[in-house]
């Protein structure tokens, strides 16, 4: 969970430091045309409108930091405590939607986001495990459009109950897992992203369900189409 709140703090942290140096150059330009007579008033305009963009940029950046922040800051004092505690869908949500927001913007994908049960439905678990578990299957989906050069796409969340289960259901259309890793998908450190991936992430994501939450992950997926997966999570009582 560390290491995903630093891989979204990362790049808004060298925008902002991108943006401060934008900001700087300009100083420099306008100190250099102080008593300069072929500077007009346009000339000044444009230098103060060229500053006001950059701060504008890093006041975005500064809020969507803001945001992650408020996101796990209710989680910081059981950070590295596995102890189960009762938290909703709505809960669990947000924390997807803030922490993902960044990367699915550079990615150009969308995130449909459906529950179809009370957002006040409890679950019984870790909630930082299960969003790490979400945002990693939401972050295989993202670079498998991007291993095709596809922007302008969709992954499909939706939370539904079946029986006394949870169903998080999430499905791209990125065409599919090649055979050879859907037989071991679950079961050793295997990746699909070459050099840029480390194995661990299915293969932790399984065992984090399956220790957390007494649930199950599977999936289904066919070539030229795309790949759903989905979290099984026995439900507490509504409330």
């Amino acid at each position: 969970m560390i290491g995903g709140i630093a891989h979204n703090l990362k790049t808004p942290i060298m925008s902002i430091a991108g943006a401060s140096e934008g900001i700087l150059d300009l100083i420099k330009e306008y100190e250099t045309s102080i008593g300069d007579a072929e500077v007009t008033i346009e000339d000044h305009h444009e230098i103060a409108g060229e500053m006001k963009e950059w701060i504008d940029k890093i006041k975005t950046h500064l809020s969507y930091m803001s945001d992650v922040i408020t996101a796990i800051k209710g989680q910081a004092v059981a950070f590295g405590d596995q102890t189960s505690t009762d938290f909703s869908i709505n809960e669990l949500l947000k924390m997807v939607n803030i922490l993902m927001k960044h990367e699915l913007k550079n990615a150009i994908i969308n995130l449909n986001i459906q529950s179809k049960i009370s957002q006040s439905t409890s679950i019984k678990g870790n909630i930082n495990s299960l969003v790490q578990v979400v945002n990693n299957i939401i972050s295989n989906a993202i670079q498998a459009y991007q291993s095709q050069g596809k922007s302008n796409e969709n992954i499909d969340l939706t939370v539904y109950k079946d029986n006394q289960k949870l169903i998080l259901k999430i499905q791209d259309y990125a065409g599919g897992l090649p055979e050879k890793v859907q037989k071991s998908l679950f079961k050793e450190m295997i990746t699909t992203k070459g050099k840029n991936g480390s194995g661990l992430g299915l293969f932790m994501s399984y065992s984090n369900i399956k220790a957390h939450f007494n649930g199950s992950l599977k999936y289904k997926t066919k070539q030229g189409q795309g790949t759903i997966f989905y979290i099984e999570i026995p439900l507490i009582k509504d409330r």
